[in-house]
């Protein structure tokens, strides 16, 4: 796991979204994307962390 997905998986955690966090993590581990629900009020620091995590997830599962 990435040092972002660790970061982006404890801050959700300490946000107290856990499910959240499973989901997310579950995702990167297969080398996909996650895209939480628009109904979850994530803030929007975490949204960009998650959005770096999923950069990172394109970058490394792209063809060479």
């Amino acid at each position: 796991m990435h040092t972002k997905q660790t970061q982006a998986l404890w801050e959700l955690q300490r946000q107290g979204l856990p499910d959240i966090a499973e989901s997310a993590a579950r995702h990167w581990s297969e080398g996909r994307r996650y895209e939480p629900d628009e109904a979850l009020h994530i803030p929007r620091s975490l949204e960009t962390l998650i959005e770096q995590c999923n950069w990172e997830i394109e970058r490394v599962s792209a063809p060479a």
